[in-house]
């Protein structure tokens, strides 16, 4: 099977690069910047809607990741506007090209919840794919038109498309941070005036669900070939147990859904991950306890 990995030579798509070719797939890059090994390449801005029809000719699936990575560097509008157009150009380059399959990088901003203008309150917890999504600032919200991109193309030209929703990727450029991050929650140190849902997950264990959603096969009776899956790892980035990271953040705590949940693990997630693993076989392998051993 031939893959285009959009924003491939980029810091989560080296990864995924690597970990489908590890699988046998043939795996080609598309990005604007050449890649620093010798590797099969195409650049291309993606930006222009032609273009990028002409590099993904020929492939089987689309993996894509290409995109500004957050609202921090970029005007608002310049960020919503390409990671938009960008996205719509290789929805339409895998239409017209015959594509079988897109995965889009998403993000858990996309809920409104990752990256954030405002500390919304969450219907319930732990946060699933049936929850309602509140995207308000220009990088959610082009997450967000992406991913109902991939839901619509599903629904009107069979188009099959998997929306990976991952949390904080520890990646190169974060990975100073990161390890300070850990360190404090080695030892202890929980900042409760400041707790978000505390949400991170590995390059690596990115990258496998890449090669997972690739892999993954759709039920024959499945009307539209559409799904979205929450990412992260198994527990959050502080020491004390998820529920007393929900008390420091609300006055009152949401209506947990399902408190299995956090009694078989109270350290888990703010995030219920378990529909990835029931489908596609999903599971993360990498904790921050042992961040000196994580691919950055």
């Amino acid at each position: 099977m031939r893959v285009a990995v959009t924003g491939g030579t980029g810091a989560i798509g080296v990864h995924v690069c690597d970990e489908l070719r590890g699988a046998g797939y043939d795996v080609v890059a598309v990005d604007r910047v050449p890649p620093k090994e010798d590797q099969p390449f195409v650049r291309v801005d993606l930006m222009d809607r032609e273009a990028t029809a002409e590099a993904l000719k020929g492939f089987d699936q689309i993996v894509h990741l290409a995109a500004i990575p957050d609202p921090y560097s970029d005007p608002p509008e310049v960020v919503i506007g390409e990671n938009t157009r960008t996205t719509f150009n290789v929805m339409e380059a895998a239409r017209t090209n015959g594509v079988k399959r897109v995965v889009y990088g998403c993000s858990d901003s996309s809920t409104g919840f990752g990256i954030h203008n405002t500390a919304l309150r969450p219907l319930y917890l732990p946060l699933d794919e049936d929850h309602p999504l509140w995207p308000h600032e220009s990088y959610s919200l082009s997450k967000h038109f992406g991913e109902r991109m991939c839901e619509t193309y599903a629904k009107a030209y069979q188009l099959e498309t998997i929306s990976l929703r991952y949390q904080y990727v520890m990646i190169k450029r974060v990975e100073k941070v990161a390890k300070e991050q850990a360190q404090r929650a080695k030892e202890g140190f929980f900042d409760a005036k400041h707790a978000w849902l505390g949400g991170y997950i590995s390059v690596r264990d990115v990258a496998r669900a890449c090669l997972a959603s690739v892999a993954y096969t759709f039920p024959v009776d499945q009307d539209q070939p559409y799904e979205a899956f929450f990412l992260s790892a198994r527990n959050t980035l502080y020491p004390v147990p998820t529920m007393e990271v929900f008390q420091a953040i609300w006055d009152e705590v949401p209506p947990i859904k399902d408190p299995s949940y956090y009694e078989q693990d109270p350290y888990a997630s703010a995030y219920d991950i378990r529909k990835a693993e029931r489908l596609m076989g999903w599971k993360p392998q990498d904790e921050w306890k042992d961040i000196d051993q994580f691919a950055f």
